[in-house]
C-alpha cells in the first residue's frame, strides 16, 4: 500500500454510537390495499435501514395480517437477493444469508428462514450498493470510488473506477454509490458529481443538479443532471434510477440519455426493486444533519414545503403500466432512512437472523450424510 494511501485512512471513519435496542420500536402503516397486494404477489420484500442497523423481511401471513421480522447489523447497507441468497453490505463486510427452508418446507409459521452463514470483511470502505449474480457479488466501495468484487482471500477485488478519478485510493471523491448489473456484470453506475477532489461531491451536490449515470462498459456519462442520484436498475430493458434530491422515481432512455421522472414520492428516494408489473421505491426523511439537510437543502425539501406535506420513511408500490403510486408501507418510531430493498419471490413469511439472536444457537441445516 501507497505511503500516500496509508495517510489517508481516516477520512470518514467515524466510530459509531452504540444502539439502544429497546428504544427500536417499529411501527408499520400499510396503505389500504398493501397487504392484499404484496400476498397477490406471493413474495416478500427484504428492506433495511442503516441509521438504527436493521434488516427487515415484510410478507402476509395466511390470514391476511403483516408477516414482520427484523435483525440487528450494524450500518445495513446494499441488499441482492440472487437464486436464494441473500447479501447485504454492513459497516465492514459482505454478509451472506442463506434460506434453511426447502420450497414447501415450513417452520413455525415461516417459510423461509434467513441465517447469516458467511461474511467477508472489507474494513470500511463505504460500502454503498451489492449486486450479486452467477458471475460474482459487486459492490460499491464509496471510499475507493470504485466498484469491487469478492475476493476470495483479500479485501476485494477492484474492477472499476470511472475515469475522471485519476487514481484507486482512500478517500471519497465523487461518492459513487450505485450499481446495475447486464448479463451478470456491471453495467451502470451512478455518483454525485464527477469530480477528482476528496470530498469534492460536496461543494455541488446542494446547489447544482451534479449527478450522473455512467455506462461501466464504455466509462462514459451517458445522463446528467441529476440531483444525489441512486439505485440503478435494469428491469425489461428499460433503465430506470432514482433522482434522490428530487424525491422521483424515473427512467433513462438509452439512445438518448434523457431522464424522465414516472412519479414523485414523499421522500428521499433510493432502494428499487420489481415485483412484475410494479416497483417498490424507498423513501427516507432528509437528514437534519449531513449534504441534504435543512427545509431549503434539497428541490425535495423545498417541494414538500410548498404542498405540506411531512416527508416519510417507506415503501411506495407504483404500477409500471400507468406510473402511479399505488400503495404505500409508512415506517413508524426511529428507522428514518431505507437504504434498499429487494423482492424474495415465492416466499411469503420469512423469518431473519442476526449474528447474536437466540435462535440461531439451534438453527442448523447440516448437509446429506454420504457414506
Amino acid at each position: 500500500m501507497s505511503k500516500k494511501t496509508t495517510d489517508a485512512t481516516n477520512f470518514d471513519v467515524k466510530k459509531p454510537k452504540p444502539v439502544d435496542k429497546s428504544a427500536l420500536r417499529i411501527g408499520l402503516k400499510p396503505s389500504p390495499g398493501f397487504k392484499a397486494w404484496l400476498s397477490d404477489m406471493h413474495a416478500s420484500l427484504a428492506f433495511n435501514t442503516y441509521n438504527i442497523g436493521k434488516l427487515f423481511m415484510l410478507g402476509v401471513d395466511e390470514i391476511g395480517q403483516l408477516a414482520f421480522t427484523d435483525a440487528s447489523f450494524r450500518r445495513s447497507m446494499g441488499i441482492s437477493y440472487h437464486n436464494g441468497t441473500l447479501w447485504m453490505a454492513t459497516e465492514t463486510q459482505i454478509i451472506r444469508f442463506e434460506n434453511f427452508l426447502d420450497q414447501g418446507q415450513t417452520s413455525h409459521g415461516h417459510d423461509g428462514i434467513f441465517v447469516p452463514v458467511g461474511a467477508t470483511t472489507t474494513g470500511m470502505v463505504n460500502l454503498h450498493d451489492v449486486r450479486a449474480s452467477d458471475k460474482g457479488v459487486y459492490f460499491v466501495a464509496t471510499n475507493f470510488n470504485c466498484i469491487g468484487k469478492l475476493h476470495p482471500r483479500w479485501s476485494f477485488e477492484p474492477v472499476w473506477k470511472p475515469k475522471f478519478i485519476s487514481e484507486l485510493a482512500y478517500g471519497d471523491r465523487c461518492h459513487l454509490n450505485s450499481i446495475a448489473l447486464e448479463h451478470g456484470v456491471p453495467k451502470y453506475a451512478t455518483c454525485f458529481s464527477p469530480t477528482d477532489g476528496f470530498h469534492g461531491w460536496r461543494e455541488l451536490a446542494r446547489d447544482e443538479p451534479s449527478g450522473v449515470v455512467i455506462d461501466v462498459q464504455t466509462n462514459e456519462v451517458i445522463c446528467d443532471g441529476l440531483h444525489m442520484p441512486h439505485s440503478p436498475q435494469i428491469y425489461r430493458d428499460t433503465l430506470y434510477v432514482t433522482n434522490s434530491g428530487k424525491g422521483e422515481f424515473g427512467k433513462i432512455d438509452l439512445e438518448t440519455g434523457a431522464y424522465t421522472a414516472i412519479c414523485e414520492v414523499p421522500g428521499f428516494t433510493r432502494g428499487i426493486t420489481f415485483i412484475k408489473n410494479y416497483a417498490v421505491i424507498g423513501s427516507s426523511k432528509p437528514r437534519q444533519q449531513g449534504v441534504f439537510e435543512g427545509d431549503d437543502a434539497t428541490p425535495l425539501n423545498i417541494r414538500l414545503n410548498a404542498e405540506k406535506i411531512d416527508p416519510q420513511c417507506q415503501l411506495s408500490v407504483v404500477s409500471l403500466a400507468t406510473g402511479k403510486l399505488e400503495h404505500t408501507l409508512t415506517i413508524e418510531g426511529p428507522a428514518s432512512e431505507i437504504y434498499d430493498v429487494a423482492a424474495i419471490p415465492g416466499i411469503q413469511r420469512p423469518l431473519v437472523m442476526d449474528f447474536e439472536s437466540e435462535q440461531i444457537l439451534t438453527t442448523f441445516r447440516p448437509t446429506r450424510l454420504v457414506l
